[in-house]
């Protein structure tokens, strides 16, 4: 049975709304991995680290494992919710119930809390483990903020007066990853390797909006997901051809949701609303092969459209494959 330990990480962001704010945020899973990879083996003070696994090979081991995922970025860093580029709400009108008219709405980011579980399993002849599962775990606070603007007097949608509503925003990030202890025929050492990830939930504080599943379609490819946090192997990573046209349908508990899609380096995007609690939109693969992490964000109406209402927000953010880049079945 693994056996859980837990990490304790702190971290805080800078405010976010620069470029380079955005990449350090991306970077710092990795750049926390390996420093908490360095105090567990040795190097530091390992007072900064809380609960490590008991024993000296058992330290040793979650120093290893803390690196490989360090050495392995892409499949952990989503670069995708901690982003401050802002979403168009462009789909129809407010409505009469509508508190207020939303134009863009966008995440500042300020403070990150990160936490990391290692769980070990099915220990060798020696007592050592050869699984492990590290479950990261990100709680962000900081802002959601909606540009909103006022019925215009002259019969046009938006007058000239605009205004800036901002909620306080709480959100928890998790993802899993699967490690493997391989042994190294041409050292002759073993090492520990990523072997599959999950994707990644991030979901508001009491939030009641809820995906119940996300159906991915292309010219060769139909799934549906159901559990955003189920182990993906490397080998099985959804693999689409450079610009092919992806259709993604969302469905949620509600019928009167926003459901947008989240992309690195592209504004948010509003899915069109099918009336029946499912959310459809279509997007082209990049041209570049590559690993990437898309993501489909489902917030409640209030959220946008009236500003009263609290932020309820969750979000799955999943990896994809740009053909013809393969990824191989560990790494690094």
């Amino acid at each position: 049975r693994p056996l859980p330990h837990t990490l304790l990480w702190e971290s805080a962001t800078a405010p976010a709304g620069h470029l380079e704010d955005n990449m350090r945020a991306r970077l710092s899973i990795t750049a926390t991995l390996l420093l908490m990879a360095a105090l567990l083996s040795g190097c530091g003070k390992t007072n900064q680290v809380s609960s490590p696994v008991s024993g000296t090979d058992g330290s040793m081991d979650q120093a290893a494992v803390a690196g490989a995922i360090a050495s392995s970025p892409q499949v952990v860093e989503d670069g995708e919710f901690e982003s401050t580029e802002m979403g168009a709400i462009n789909e129809g009108q407010p409505g009469a119930t509508a508190a207020i008219n939303p134009l863009y709405y966008w995440r500042v980011i300020r403070h990150v809390d990160r936490r990391f579980e290692f769980a070990f399993a099915d220990t060798d002849s020696t007592g050592r483990p050869t699984t492990a599962i590290v479950t990261i775990h990100k709680l962000l606070s900081g802002s959601f903020n909606i540009l909103t603007g006022q019925p215009g007097t002259d019969g046009t949608p938006i007058d000239s007066s605009v205004s800036v509503v901002r909620k306080p925003l709480y959100d928890h990030w998790v993802r899993r990853v699967l490690l493997k202890r391989i042994m190294n025929p041409a050292t002759a050492r073993d090492a520990w390797r990523v072997v599959a990830t999950s994707g990644v939930k991030v979901t508001s504080r009491n939030a009641q909006t809820r995906i119940e599943s996300l159906r991915v379609q292309t010219a060769d490819l139909d799934t549906t997901i159901t559990d955003p946090l189920r182990f993906i192997f490397l080998r099985n990573i959804l693999k689409v051809d450079p610009e092919a046209e992806v259709t993604l349908t969302v469905t949620t508990l509600r019928n009167d949701d926003v459901v947008v899609l989240q992309l690195r380096n592209h504004r948010r995007f509003r899915f069109h609303n099918n009336g029946d609690n499912t959310y459809t939109g279509v997007w082209r693969a990049p041209m570049l092969a590559g690993l990437r992490h898309f993501g489909v964000n489902a917030l409640s109406n209030g959220t946008l459209f009236d500003d009263e209402a609290p932020y309820d927000s969750q979000a799955w953010l999943l990896p994809y494959l740009v053909r013809p880049n393969e990824i191989a079945d560990t790494l690094p």
